[in-house]
Order: C-alpha cells, then structure tokens, then sequence
C-alpha cells in the first residue's frame, strides 16, 4: 500500500478586505469596530480536500485568483487554515514568490546553508550539493553577494537550484517559473522530472498545461476556491479548457495608469478582430482573423518581446508567436515609456474548426519575464461549409492548413 505524503481535509483560508479606520488614543491607535468601518471577507479556499501518496506529482491549474497559491502556502505553513486541516509527512522544500526563504542581507552561500539548515540538514550534506545548487543557479560569480543585490532572475534560479537539490521529500513549487528565461524555465522542468522519478513528491502549480501533461501524475482544478475536478492530468485540463467558461473574444486586463515602482510592463487588454476589425468569439475559418494586442510600457525597455500562444482545446500548444520574429533580437529598438498596440494576422484555412485559447507572454529574451496572462481569452473557429475545408477533413494534425503547391516537369525520359 502507498503511503500518503500529504492529506488535506477541508482546507479553507477567508480573508478580511476593505479598511478599517484606525482611532488614536494619545499614543496608542485602536481599531475602530463601529460606525466607519468598512470591511468585507472573501474566501480565497472553499473546503478543499485531497490525498496525494508519497512519489506523486501533482498539478494545480486555474484561472488567476482560483486559490492555487493559497493552497501551497497552508501546506508550506506560510498561512494558517481559517478551517480544515493538512497533515504532512517529510521534509517540505518550497518554492514560491520569488525571494520567500532569502534573507536580503545574506550572501547566496549563507543562504544555501542557511535553508539547509532549517531542513533538518548536517553541513556535510550541505557542502556535498553546494557545487551542485551553484552551477545549477549560474551565479558563480556572485556566490558571495548579498542577494539583495541579485536581478529578480538570479534570485529566481538560485531559490529553484536550492529547492530542487537540497534533501526534501516533498517540493511544492508555485508559478515562479515566469520570472527566468526560456532556456532556464525548460531546465527547471527537466530537473522536476529527474526529481519526481527519484521518489520525491512534488506538488505544481502552473498554467503551462503542456507542462501538467508532461509532468504530472495526477492533477487538480481549483474554481473560485473550490476543488473543479480531480483525476487523471488530461481529464483535469479538458474540463479546466472546454468547461463553463464562456467563449468571449475580448479581454481587458489592468487601467494603463495603475502601477507600481516595480513594474516596468502591463498587459492591457487582447482581443479577437473580424474582417470588419470588430471584436469576435466566433471566427468564420474561411476569413481568419486578427489578434490585438494592448500593453503599457512604464519605464523605457531595450529588447521587449511581446507574443502569445494559441492553445487548442485539447490542450496541445498550436503555435507560439513574438513581435520580434521577423527580426534579430540584438537589433530590438528601445521601447519608450507609452501604450502600446501590436497585432498579427491567423490567416484564413490555417484551423480545424473548434475552441482555442490565447496566452499572452512578455520578455526581455535571455533575461527576465516581464508579465504574462496565461489563457486569457479564447474563441471558437467555425466552419460554413466551405468546400476547401471539406479537403482536408480525415487528415491528421492540430492544424489544417491548405498550402500552396508548385510542381515542376524535371523530364519525361525515364530509364
């Protein structure tokens, strides 16, 4: 019989919004409880409860604001329960918002022994991965800089590298993923599969669906708080693409004007156009489409990739697309302070009809993400009974593109 490494039983988190308008009373502020004060709760997790045996890896998807983060800071005992109860059976490494387990002040190498140290770890053990973690993270060069002063992707891949090496028996890993490369995201994914098939438990929250499909044994969906579906990772990911959510065409994202000293890009708002350039959720596949894309830059950017993937409703990524890749990204101008609107065109015959998805994704390739909205809209390819499409019916592929031939006489003479 399995052993369970983790069970969790009616897991609930409420949370208190709104203000409460503070009373001062000579040096001492009190909370005032009457008349004035305006607070509200939401609960960020509804009753969720699971069992996951020792060896699993387990995939957490939905939407931003589902509760998937809440979930992993209750099982990593970042936050308390309101109600329920999670038991827990080994060490946890966790990895969750970027810098969560650093202390600023430190060097990276206090910091490796430091969180070795809080797992329980002899310094001998620490000193055998210690190479290991460093050349992993590839911050040779600044091993013996306090971390306060690493880019937000050094500090990334220097937390994933500890994480993944030190010895837990269970890694709970959010969607941190975001903030490296490409090439460094695609080697954090390999070093969770190599430490799955040694045995370790590994809980992941992402919205890389190829990834849950790749990686994961079992898979949860959590709506609004509340366990969606459970089970195997593709019946979880069908139901999370082609479940209840409407079909809309058009997303808006965040006021161009509301942003923080820390952040350097937004997305504003994607949209589905038509041939008349009117939003749409339904694409005549003979017309094709066009994708808009809207997004501030707060403060001047040199390289800025700006793209998204278009997802099938099977969950099998079509394309990926960027505004650079009809140029060299070392010749990408600087991008100025300002509001942005890029956009490409799915040209006509290019789908099989159907329901896909668009995630948008933003970069300075080769060294650092700079904001993404994973499956943020999604529209339906409609076929009205075009007689080219009827060509390609019963051939294999996600796509079906009909494609220009030339054929060309070499000779008639054959020996």
């Amino acid at each position: 019989m399995d052993e369970v490494a983790i069970s969790a039983h009616g897991l609930s988190k409420q949370y208190a919004i709104g203000s409460r308008l503070p009373k001062w009373n000579g040096f001492k502020r009190t909370t005032n409880s009457g008349p004035g004060t305006h607070e509200q709760s939401i609960w960020a997790l509804r009753d969720v409860s699971f069992k996951l045996n020792q060896g699993a890896v387990l995939g957490i998807i939905g939407r931003n604001g589902s509760g998937k983060s809440t979930l992993l800071k209750i099982l990593s005992r970042i936050t308390k329960p309101t109600t329920g109860d999670a038991k827990i059976h080994g060490r946890v490494g966790s990895l969750l918002e970027v810098g969560t387990g650093f202390h600023p002040e430190l060097t990276g190498r206090e910091n490796i022994r430091l969180n070795g140290a809080v797992l329980g770890m002899r310094q001998a053990e620490i000193t055998r991965h210690f190479d290991a973690i460093v050349a992993f993270a590839e911050v040779e060069k600044f091993i013996d800089t306090p971390v306060k002063r690493y880019s937000s992707g050094m500090y990334m891949r220097l937390a994933f590298a500890v994480a993944a090496h030190l010895q837990c028996e269970i890694l709970l890993v959010d969607e941190v993923l975001a903030v490296g490369d490409f090439a460094f995201q695609q080697k954090c994914l390999s070093k969770m599969d190599e430490v799955s098939k040694a045995g370790r438990t590994v809980l992941f929250v992402s919205h890389n669906i190829a990834a849950v499909l790749n990686l994961c044994t079992e898979a949860i969906l959590l709506d609004e708080g509340r366990m969606g579906a459970s089970g195997t990772p593709r019946a979880v990911v069908d139901e999370y693409l082609n479940g209840s959510r409407p079909i809309d065409g058009e997303a808006y994202f965040s006021d161009p004007y509301a942003h923080t000293s820390t952040s350097e890009f937004k997305f504003l708002a994607v949209r589905v156009l038509d041939e008349r350039d009117q939003p749409t959720a339904h694409v005549d596949l003979t017309k094709g489409c066009r994708i808009e894309i809207e997004y501030a830059v707060h403060r001047p950017i040199t390289g800025l990739q700006v793209g998204f993937e278009l997802w099938a409703g099977s969950g099998i990524c079509v394309l990926c697309t960027t505004d650079l890749d009809w140029g060299p990204i070392k010749h990408a101008p600087l991008r100025e302070q300002g509001i942005y609107r890029a956009s490409c065109r799915l040209e006509p015959f290019m789908f099989r009809p159907g329901r896909y998805w668009i995630g948008l994704g933003a970069s300075v390739p080769g060294t650092r993400a700079l904001d993404e909205v994973p499956l943020a809209i999604s529209f339906e390819v409609v076929d009205t009974g075009s007689v080219e499409f009827k060509l390609t019916q019963g051939r294999r592929g996600a796509i079906a593109p009909i494609l220009k031939w030339d054929s060309t006489t070499l000779t008639r003479e054959i020996q």
